[in-house]
């Protein structure tokens, strides 16, 4: 009998576990991925640390690419942790606090430590104390700041309900947005354009009107000047008024049907003028619109 009672406690007692892990994450959003561009990570939330167990997941990507907010809310720069360096919290409008560690501090894409925990090195430019930021906004470069000097440039990520204690990231991160860009501050631009240099890879004739898909190397805003690698594809759509040609050369280039691009060839696409908004940041199938596309010689 005692041994029942025992086991009746212990699936009592698992149960609770189970149900306050499955309420630990239940206010968190769907999140954007906090970094525009290549990047890698693993489940590595508790992993043993020389300070304790792993309190997020590391994200490895190159030094200064861009970090932005994964859900709208206040921003509190941090700079007196020796460990963690240049970070920064992000207390989201669903009460969920994020924490963005190992800023950039350096001047140079070389490990020179010489720029600080300053705007436009380790923080967005012009990025205010406790300044309301929107979901997908720029706010932070990626760095090796704090413990992590020296070492593979990385954003140590965590996640913390309610303020709360840290949950694993790594489910959340898995389902996150990921945006063809960082959104600028909402008093910039209200409408942007982008140039993208791409591997044509598939056409849709189709759709009405129909689209391409190409996987973009590397993405222009033109308003801003912002130069970005965002290794994703992009579906867009084609009008008829759009044009296309076939560049052979400096000065030459002919004009071409949408059946003459093949699978793997070398294009630049320039959308139309688009607003500047969550939907147009996360780049949905069709959302942009091709103004011009251009066939490069091999």
């Amino acid at each position: 009998m005692s041994r029942h009672r025992t086991t009746a406690v212990a699936l009592l007692v698992l149960l609770a576990a189970w149900a306050l892990a499955g309420t630990a994450g239940a206010g968190i959003p769907r999140l954007i991925f906090p970094i525009v561009g290549a990047s890698s990570y693993t489940n590595d939330f508790g992993d043993a640390r020389p300070s304790g167990g792993h309190q997020g997941n590391d994200i490895m990507a190159a030094k200064r690419a861009p970090v932005v907010a994964v859900e709208g809310g206040r921003v509190l720069k941090y700079t007196r942790s020796s460990n963690a360096g240049c970070m920064l919290y992000l207390h989201g409008k669903s009460g969920t606090t994020y924490m963005y560690v190992h800023l950039n501090n350096d001047r140079t894409l070389r490990n020179d430590n010489r720029g600080g925990c300053r705007n436009g090195i380790a923080y967005a430019p012009g990025l205010k104390r406790r300044q309301w930021v929107r979901a997908g906004q720029l706010i932070a470069y990626v760095g090796d700041s704090g413990d992590a000097d020296g070492i593979a440039s990385h954003l140590h990520f965590e996640v913390h309900p309610n303020g709360g204690r840290a949950v694993s990231p790594y489910r959340h991160l898995r389902a996150a947005y990921e945006h063809l860009y960082p959104r600028p501050r909402g008093d910039t631009f209200d409408t942007l354009s982008v140039r993208a240099t791409a591997r044509f890879s598939g056409t849709n004739l189709a759709a009405d009107p129909p689209r391409i898909n190409v996987r973009i190397r590397g993405l222009r805003i033109l308003e801003n000047r912002w130069f970005l690698r965002p290794a994703r594809s992009l579906t867009l759509s084609v009008p008829p008024g759009a044009v296309m040609r076939r560049s052979s050369g400096p000065g030459t280039s002919e004009t071409v049907r949408l059946g003459a691009f093949r699978r793997d060839d070398r294009v630049v696409v320039w959308t139309n003028d688009f607003r500047e908004n969550l939907a147009s940041a996360r780049a949905l199938a069709g959302t942009h619109i091709v103004r011009k596309l251009v066939l490069r010689s091999s």
